[in-house]
């Protein structure tokens, strides 16, 4: 896993761990400019808490290693 991955993980293990939602939402968009452009999302302008996570969720499972017998598309 490259460099970059990790600081991403890191970055949503930290985000996740956030209870104020606006600074959760800013974090998410700095993860967002991080990832790569086949893998950004298209951040919606009002979001949840649950929203956020979900979208965490996504972005954890495209950059985290293959496990054996899963597909991530």
């Amino acid at each position: 896993m490259s460099a970059r991955n990790m600081e991403i993980l890191n970055l949503i293990s930290k985000c996740r761990e956030m209870r104020d939602v606006g600074k959760k939402s800013k974090l998410l968009e700095y993860i967002n400019q991080l990832l790569p452009v086949d893998s950004k999302i298209k951040l919606p302008s009002l979001i949840t808490n649950d929203g956020i996570d979900n979208l965490l969720s996504w972005v954890e499972v495209k950059i985290s290693p293959p496990v054996y017998g899963l597909e991530t598309s």
